[in-house]
């Protein structure tokens, strides 16, 4: 099955392995396995897949904790490509099955309309795969999550390297062409979060940010939301900092 994958990685000319040489260690052979029991998958874990999760989790991945912690990550049908790239990176570590990801159908209806306004459904496509439950992965749940919900700790200064940055780019980042810089949607994020995030940026890579305002016409009871925009002066730096890592489907968010 993984063979059909490799495939597919190398006849869109992509390079699974471009991110193994970039100064991160990484594991030859895979040491995980599925049967193996959840609290005896103990790492430890290289510093690569670490910085990843940091990124995807700041993204759009998601986590589960219960005797040991579970990732998803998941991927619109756009960016399937990114999606079976994230793939091959941590099947090459032993850290997700060779079953390959599956495609899933997410069906929204937009409630939030004011009244009298019709309510819409939304059909998305997308691929997802999960990864395998670490024990030794709780406290990256532990430092993501509280009550269950998604939020910036003041640690992931800790841990937030350039590799995490270019797959939150890869996750939530948007090229805007009218200011011709980059924002990322932190839209899950209380302000005084992404204000922590924006404040991380600067002091350990130099990158100036902006916060903004997100507002929605039409929505009922709207909840603030807001972004982070990276300012064009330290565009320059963020591609030094983040081009090594990128998959080629993805440079478009850097104006590329």
């Amino acid at each position: 099955m993984y063979s059909r994958f490799l495939h597919q990685f190398y006849h869109l000319g992509m390079r699974p392995r471009s991110l193994y040489s970039r100064g991160y260690p990484c594991l030859i052979t895979r040491q995980f396995h599925t049967k193996t029991k959840t609290f005896n998958r103990l790492g430890p874990h290289n510093s690569d897949v670490t910085s990843v999760l940091v990124g995807c989790l700041l993204g759009d991945a998601y986590a589960v904790k219960s005797i040991g912690t579970k990732f998803r990550i998941k991927q619109s049908v756009r960016h399937k490509d990114y999606l079976f790239f994230l793939y091959d990176f941590f099947y090459q570590r032993g850290y997700c099955s060779n079953s390959g990801p599956r495609g899933y159908k997410t069906i929204l209806i937009n409630s939030s309309l004011s009244s009298g306004a019709t309510k819409k459904e939304k059909t998305y496509y997308g691929y997802e795969f999960d990864i395998f439950t670490f024990s030794s992965f709780n406290w990256l749940y532990d430092l993501f999550y509280v009550n269950h919900k998604k939020v910036i700790s003041p640690q992931i200064h800790l841990y937030l390297t350039p590799l995490s940055i270019a797959f939150l780019l890869m996750d939530d980042g948007c090229w805007v062409s009218g200011s011709k810089s980059v924002r990322i949607a932190t839209n899950c994020f209380e302000r005084q979060e992404v204000e922590l995030l924006r404040d991380i940026f600067y002091t350990k890579f130099n990158l100036d940010c902006t916060i903004q305002l997100l507002t929605k016409k039409g929505v009922k009871n709207p909840k603030d939301k807001f972004s982070l925009y990276i300012k064009v002066s330290s565009l320059p730096l963020l591609r030094e900092l983040v081009l090594p890592y990128m998959h080629s489907s993805m440079l478009y968010k850097l104006g590329l």
